[in-house]
């Protein structure tokens, strides 16, 4: 004790040295001890952009794969009021194949697309189906109307047209369908005509063109009718050739579609 009051006597500026120093290191405790709170103010603020980001890319990602399903389609059930020849069609958005034509007013032609067999227009449900480009599966059937330009449809061109054009014998074609090819000679390549006996809607025929199976490109939809329907309109109708086994309930449901498009005040 003596000895260290003689060295703090005589070294009286030894304390202050000293002391600063260990004061120095209690007040750097403590700021670090302040920094804890500014730390995880930092990351909570960190993880809070980061979140943000994740959503904002969910978000986008959702709206952009809404995009790739919609791809030029409308799940819209508006109607558009549109004129064709002398006749008033209302069609809803959803069937209307092209966007241009959703609108209302005279035209001179229409371009739809349905679901079979639910005879639906685009819905989000249906996105794969109506965007499915596979021959082999695809169930939509495509459907132009416009004014006509024939007194027959294609059922009624069977006699005074197609039975003429026939080449070779008929060949089974589906539950109760008989196939033939029809003439290169007379414009008809790699076609053939694929009909019903006479008598199942109103002593008419189910009569369609479809392409060979063994053609060089396969289409989509490789067959094709045509119905006459209200004062003016024809309507062109293709659809895949997997479809020709259910040719019956095409054959029934169409024409009732069709006349159900016809609006109330047609000249």
């Amino acid at each position: 004790m003596h000895e260290w009051c003689q060295f703090s006597c005589a070294n009286p500026g030894h304390i202050d040295e000293i002391m600063p120093t260990a004061t120095a290191t209690a007040e750097d405790r403590l700021d670090v001890r302040k920094g804890i709170p500014d730390l995880a103010m930092r990351l909570f603020v960190g993880f809070g952009v980061l979140t943000l980001v994740c959503v904002a890319i969910l978000i986008a990602g959702k709206l952009y794969g809404r995009t790739l399903i919609h791809a030029g389609h409308t799940s819209s059930t508006e109607r558009f009021e549109l004129k064709i020849g002398a006749d008033r069609l209302s069609i809803p958005a959803n069937m209307i194949r092209k966007d241009e034509q959703r609108h209302s007013g005279r035209t001179k032609r229409v371009d739809l697309y349905i679901h079979w067999p639910s005879i639906s227009g685009f819905r989000d449900h249906l996105a794969a189906e109506f965007n499915n480009v596979d021959p082999e599966t695809n169930s939509i059937v495509f459907i132009s109307i416009m004014t006509r330009a024939t007194t027959r449809d294609m059922a009624g061109r069977f006699d005074p047209v197609y039975r003429k054009v026939m080449t070779g014998g008929p060949l089974a074609a589906g539950p109760e369908l008989l196939a033939h090819t029809l003439s290169a000679e007379h414009g008809y390549i790699s076609e053939r005509l694929v009909y019903s006996a006479p008598g199942v809607r109103g002593g008419e025929r189910f009569v369609a063109r479809c392409q060979d199976p063994d053609a060089a490109q396969v289409v989509l939809a490789p067959c094709e009718t045509e119905i006459h329907f209200g004062q003016t309109l024809t309507a062109q109708i293709r659809f895949p050739a997997r479809l020709l086994i259910e040719w019956r309930g095409l054959h029934v449901a169409l024409p009732v579609f069709l006349n159900d498009l016809l609006a109330a005040g047609s000249d």
